[in-house]
C-alpha cells in the first residue's frame, strides 16, 4: 500500500476517533473498519484531496522556498511560569494501538478547540496547568489512548512603545521577548530619556519597572522583564540623579530610582575598590526647603552587611551626593625607573624617605664601562609637574608683539634662564659620588624619580659657520680653537666674536676664553655674521648728516642775532 493511501486511511481513522460523538467505538471496532477500507481501496484509483486522480494532477512549478521564522530563546521555557495566550500552538500526540499527532492553536478568544473533546479556556493559564487539563479531558473521552501534549510554537502579539523613544508605535513581539528587545526594535531611546524608570503598563492594571542600566551593567534579568500582549512600554524623561564619588569602580552621576538603597547604587557603580574606607562615609542631602544642605555620616560596613529590604540599607533621595574616602597610604606602589648604562636597567621598588641613589645603583649591578657619569641625571617627576606661574606670565607676555621690550631686565633674565632650564633635574654630581666617594651627593629617592645614565660619547659637536660642521673626536686637554680647526676652520661669514661653548652637562653658554676645559658632550656654536645693507646705511648716514648740518646752521643764525 502506498504512503499517500496510508495517510488517507490514517486521517479517516483519526476522524472516527475524534468526530464520532453519536456512536462511540472501541479500538477493536475501529481496526475492523480500517481493514475493510483497505480491501476496498487496494485496486481503485488514487484520489488526491482535491478529487483529482493522481495521474491527472497538473504539475505545479516550484516557487522560492520560504524559511520558517525562528524564535530565539534566552532560556528554556518553564511550564510553571509561561502564560498561554491566543496564537500559542500545541501538538497533541496519541499513541498505543493508534499513533497520530494533531496540531491545535489557541484561538483569539483564548480557547483551545480539541475536536470532539470540547473547547478549553487556556488563555492566561500556566502552561503546566493547561497541559494537565488537556490530557485529563482527552483521556476522559478516550480512556484507552495515551496522550502527550507539547507546546510546539509560540504566539506573536502586538504591544505599544511610547514616550522618549526614537520610533514610537506598535510592535510585534513573542512571549519570550523582553522589554530591551522591543526598545531596540524601536531604534533605541531618544535623547534625555530615562534608563532606569521605564514603565510597563499591563492590561490587568499591573505596572512593572524596567531598569536598563542595571540589566546592561549587572546582567540583572529582573530589571528587564518579559513583555505580554497589549503591554504599553512608556519611557519618561530622565529627571533626578544621585552622585557617588570616591574609590568605586565607576564613580559619577546616576539616575535616581525611587526606593533604591545605597548598597544598590554601589553595586551599580561597579562595587567598592579595595582602598575604600568604610567608616566616615558622608551623604550630602538637601533639607526639605530645597536650599539648605546637611551632612549625614554613615557606617558603610553595617549597610553592606544588611540583608533585608532597601530601607534597611540606607534609602537614597534625589540629588544625594555620597563621598567615600580612601584608606590613607593604602597599597601605594613606590617605584623609580633606571635607564641607560647599568647592568640591570628597569623599575625598582624603593622605601620612601630611605632608599638612596647609591643603593639603587648597587641593586642594578653598577655602571657599565661605557657609562658617562658627567651627564647622568636624576629627574624628579613630581617637581617637573609643578606649575611656575611667573614663567607662565612672562611666556604669555613674550607671545605678544613687543612683549619682550616691556619686560624689566630682571624679568628678561628670569625668562631666559627658565626657557633653557630642564625642569625637575636634581643637582647631583655622579662623578663626585661614585668616583670620589662624596656621600653629600647621595640623595634620597622619591616615588616617580627617573634616573638616566647615558653612554660615553667621546665627541665634541661643532656647528654653525665652519667649513665641515659635525662631531669631532674628543682629545683631552684641547681647547675650542683645536676643534674649530678640525672642522675646517671658520667660514667666510662666521661671526668669530660671538662663538660660544655650550656645556653638555649644565647647558650654560660660555665664551671660549671662559672655558676651563672641554668635556665629551660639549658643543661649539659659531653664529653667522649678520648681513648689512650698505646702500641703506649710506642713505641713513647722509640723512643724519644733513639734519645735523641744518641744526648747526640754525644754531649759528640764532647765535648771530
Amino acid at each position: 500500500m502506498g504512503k499517500a493511501l496510508r495517510a488517507i486511511l490514517l486521517s479517516v481513522i483519526i476522524g472516527f476517533v475524534f468526530f464520532s460523538t453519536a456512536f462511540p467505538q472501541t479500538l477493536e471496532q475501529l481496526l475492523e473498519e480500517r481493514k475493510a477500507i483497505e480491501k476496498e481501496t487496494e485496486t481503485g484509483p488514487r484520489i488526491t484531496p482535491l478529487g483529482i486522480k493522481e495521474e491527472e494532477k497538473p504539475e505545479i512549478p516550484l516557487g522560492i522556498p520560504v524559511t520558517p521564522e525562528k524564535t530565539a530563546f534566552d532560556r528554556k521555557i518553564d511550564p510553571s511560569e509561561y502564560t498561554l495566550g491566543p496564537g500559542d500552538e500545541f501538538t497533541i500526540y496519541l499513541w498505543g494501538q493508534l499513533d497520530t499527532p494533531t496540531t491545535l492553536t489557541v484561538n483569539p478568544e483564548g480557547k483551545l478547540l480539541v475536536p470532539y473533546v470540547g473547547p478549553m479556556e487556556v488563555s492566561g493559564m500556566a502552561l503546566a496547568k493547561a497541559k494537565e487539563l488537556i490530557i485529563q479531558r482527552v483521556k476522559e473521552r478516550y480512556p484507552g489512548v495515551d496522550v502527550s501534549v507539547e507546546l510546539s510554537n509560540l504566539r506573536k502579539f502586538r504591544l505599544f512603545v511610547a514616550g522618549r523613544i526614537r520610533r514610537p508605535g506598535s510592535y510585534t513581539a513573542y512571549a519570550v521577548d523582553r522589554a530591551f528587545d522591543v526598545i531596540e526594535a524601536a531604534r533605541g531611546l531618544a535623547s534625555g530619556a530615562s534608563r532606569r524608570n521605564i514603565k510597563i503598563y499591563r492590561q490587568n492594571g499591573e505596572i512593572l519597572t524596567v531598569d536598563l542600566d542595571r540589566f546592561l551593567k549587572l546582567g540583572d534579568l529582573k530589571a528587564n522583564p518579559y513583555v505580554k500582549m497589549g503591554d504599553v512600554i512608556y519611557i519618561p524623561f530622565r529627571r533626578e540623579s544621585v552622585a557617588i564619588l570616591g574609590p568605586v569602580n565607576a564613580s559619577g552621576n546616576y539616575e535616581f530610582k525611587p526606593g533604591e538603597g545605597l548598597r544598590d547604587l554601589i553595586e551599580l557603580a561597579g562595587g567598592l575598590q579595595s582602598s575604600a574606607q568604610l567608616t566616615g562615609v558622608e551623604v550630602i542631602r538637601f533639607e526639605e526647603d530645597g536650599k539648605r544642605r546637611k551632612c549625614i555620616s554613615i557606617d558603610l560596613q553595617s549597610i553592606l552587611e544588611a540583608k533585608g529590604s532597601p530601607g534597611e540599607q540606607f534609602s537614597l533621595e534625589p540629588d544625594d551626593q555620597i563621598f567615600i574616602r580612601r584608606v590613607p597610604e593604602w597599597h601605594i606602589k613606590r617605584l623609580i625607573r633606571l635607564d641607560g648604562e647599568v647592568k640591570y636597567p628597569g623599575l625598582y621598588v624603593i622605601e620612601e624617605g630611605k632608599t638612596t641613589l647609591s643603593q639603587i645603583i648597587e641593586k642594578a649591578g653598577g655602571f657599565t664601562e661605557d657609562a658617562l657619569l658627567d651627564k647622568a641625571e636624576v629627574i624628579r617627576w613630581a617637581a617637573s609637574r609643578t606649575p611656575d606661574p611667573e614663567f607662565g606670565r612672562l611666556k604669555t607676555m613674550a607671545a605678544v608683539q613687543g612683549g619682550l621690550q616691556e619686560m624689566t631686565r630682571q624679568e628678561y633674565e628670569y625668562f631666559k634662564i627658565k626657557s633653557r632650564e630642564r625642569r625637575g633635574i636634581m643637582s647631583v654630581d655622579f662623578r663626585r659620588l661614585f668616583v670620589e666617594g662624596n656621600l653629600g651627593e647621595d640623595i634620597v629617592l622619591k616615588h616617580g624619580d627617573f634616573i638616566t645614565i647615558p653612554r660615553r660619547w667621546e665627541t665634541i659637536a661643532v656647528s654653525g659657520q665652519v667649513k665641515r660642521p659635525g662631531l669631532i673626536p674628543y682629545k683631552a686637554g684641547e681647547g675650542p680653537d683645536f676643534y674649530i680647526e678640525q672642522a675646517g676652520g671658520y667660514s667666510w661669514n662666521a661671526d668669530k666674536g660671538w662663538t660660544r661653548v655650550i656645556k653638555g652637562k649644565t647647558g650654560l653658554w660660555l665664551k671660549p676664553k671662559k672655558v676651563e676645559r672641554l668635556e665629551p658632550g660639549d658643543a661649539i656654536c659659531v653664529p653667522e655674521n649678520p648681513r648689512r645693507d650698505w646702500w641703506q646705511l649710506t642713505r641713513d648716514t647722509s640723512t643724519i648728516l644733513g639734519q645735523l648740518a641744518t641744526f648747526i646752521i640754525v644754531a649759528q643764525a640764532i647765535a648771530g642775532k
